[in-house]
């Protein structure tokens, strides 16, 4: 279980740094400072915990659950930013909220942080934890600011990209899934071994509801303007 949540959290960081790839300096310098403030603030909380709370917080069914709902919402908002970036790019107009929208850089990156962090600490436990904490924070900092940049240096083309993370979201929705019906199995009810699909149903329902309704205000929208056009 926990090496796909840990495939799932790769892909999630993947694909908000893609985001984060489109951004400019000052924005992605901004995304580091702050990023790097939280985790050195969550630094005293976070060597409270123990290896055995993780285990138990992987374990908790309702949570599992709850994270792939949220991996799942989150993919198909970056899709839907996306293709509205893609319209600005080939010149087509774009609303204001979808260009603000483009500075969302996701809800799971401050879980990819909080599960570094404690991964980091759970490995260095000879240093100082007070050391630990501003070494990994200044760490986050300039992964977040430099990580992008990376990106885009390597692929500079912004619609390339676009298309890439097409297929981290659609990963990120598969690994939603998968840990979706590993929660299913993990308990081990000796009494009862039944299988619940309503939270796998409701992961598949709510990413056809969220692509049909895009796919439905789309073609609605384009059939006003073209009434109105002619």
């Amino acid at each position: 279980m926990e090496l796909v949540v840990q495939l799932l959290l790769v892909l999630a960081s993947l694909s908000s740094f893609f985001q984060m790839s489109h951004w400019r300096l000052l924005p992605g310098l901004i995304a580091g400072l702050v990023l790097s403030l939280i985790s050195y603030l969550l630094y005293p909380w976070m060597i409270e915990q123990s290896r055995d709370q993780l285990d138990l917080w992987l374990g908790d069914v309702v949570m599992m659950q709850n994270l792939a709902v949220i991996q799942v919402v989150e993919a198909i908002i970056f899709i839907g930013i996306d293709l509205a970036m893609l319209k600005g790019y080939f010149g087509k107009p774009v609303g204001k909220y979808k260009r603000y929208a483009s500075f969302f850089p996701g809800i799971m990156l401050f879980v990819v942080l909080l599960y570094a962090q404690m991964m980091t600490f759970y490995s260095f436990t000879n240093m100082e934890f007070d050391a630990l904490g501003l070494y990994f924070s200044v760490g986050v900092g300039v992964i977040i600011f430099l990580f992008p940049l990376g990106i885009k240096w390597i692929i500079p083309e912004n619609h390339l990209r676009m298309e890439l993370r097409y297929i981290l979201c659609f990963g990120q929705i598969l690994g939603a899934v998968i840990i979706t019906v590993f929660c299913q199995v993990l308990p081990y009810r000796p009494t009862d071994t039944e299988i619940e699909f309503n939270p796998l149903m409701g992961v598949f329902g709510l990413a056809i509801l969220m692509f049909l309704t895009g796919w439905g205000w789309s073609i609605f929208k384009n059939r006003i303007k073209f009434k109105w056009k002619y």
